[in-house]
């Protein structure tokens, strides 16, 4: 059923949701909030007081789930839990497509308009500091980044919990990104720090396969000496969206290109790259969910 639910995501994505706006995640910022308010009018000691908040923020969503996909078992010949993982795995994801994301940020980028893009990298990145406009390669850089990781947090992260765990997985996976979100953006860091450290934990396994799928549809020749290198590291501080960037351009042969030279760099080349990374991340895809469906004709 795994196989068939992520498909079916998928087709879903790329037709029928394909034009539709993304999710408002602006809940989960009032969710986590009004919780930790709660939490704190407990007389208990402070680090028990966060244990607490963060268990509640996980707790509360994730036990949603879980009397749900109870309550569904059995109904509809199974319909209904699957309409459930379905559900699930949609809200994680989403709605990205890395062509989707390419197409919105080459509309103003085409069009000359640098502070349209400026203002899409803004709300979608949520920067403290604007990036210069008049920085072409600055600007292709830091969406090149943002397109390279959002695809991994929101499509193949959400994938392999999904495989591991099903809907319990995936809305962990989704709690673990919107809360380091709403922390980063808060004054309040005494909780970032160790979810940072989780996330790298959890991603570690996922980034080291889609690196080797990189190799796989890109170029492979120029992936092997860094994938030798890099691929058995492990630190909890590592910047995982530079290293699927870096790993995105070794696969596609690119030589820190344009982002190393001069602000004036080609604008046609600029778009070419940002379609060929858009175009290597969903030949992955197809990577991913073929292997997804011979687990599942073992039995996985």
């Amino acid at each position: 059923m795994k196989f068939l639910v992520i498909l079916l995501g998928l087709i879903l994505t790329a037709t029928w949701l394909k034009e539709a706006d993304r999710f408002d995640d602006s809940w989960f910022g009032r969710y986590q909030l009004a919780l930790r308010k709660s939490v704190s009018k407990l007389k208990i000691d402070e680090k028990f007081r966060l244990l607490v908040a963060l268990g509640a923020i996980y707790g509360v969503l994730l036990g949603a789930v879980m009397v749900l996909e109870a309550l569904a078992e059995g109904a509809i010949y199974g319909l209904a839990t699957m309409l459930l993982h379905l559900f699930v795995l949609l809200f994680a994801m989403d709605r990205t497509q890395p062509a989707r994301l390419a197409r919105d940020f080459l509309k103003s980028w085409s069009a000359g308009n640098r502070q349209g893009c400026v203002e899409y990298l803004q709300a979608e990145l949520s920067l403290e500091a604007p990036p210069n406009a008049a920085d072409g390669s600055a600007l292709v850089g830091q969406f090149k980044r943002l397109l390279a990781y959002r695809s991994f947090e929101r499509m193949f992260m959400m994938y392999t919990l999904y495989m591991l765990a099903g809907p319990e997985g995936v809305m962990f996976g989704y709690v673990s990104y919107q809360l380091r979100s709403e922390l980063c953006r808060g004054e309040d860091q005494r909780l970032a720090m160790p979810l940072e450290k989780v996330i790298a934990i959890i991603e570690w396994v996922p980034l080291r396969l889609l690196a080797i799928t990189f190799s796989l549809v890109g170029d492979f020749n120029s992936c092997v000496s860094r994938l030798r290198r890099h691929l058995w590291e492990f630190s909890t501080t590592s910047d995982n969206a530079q290293l699927i960037a870096d790993w995105a351009r070794c696969a596609l042969s690119e030589p820190a290109a344009c982002e190393a030279q001069s602000a004036d760099c080609d604008e046609a080349a600029m778009s070419a790259e940002i379609e060929a990374l858009s175009g290597l991340l969903e030949r992955s895809q197809i990577v991913w969910l073929v292997v997804v469906a011979v687990l599942t004709l073992v039995g996985f």
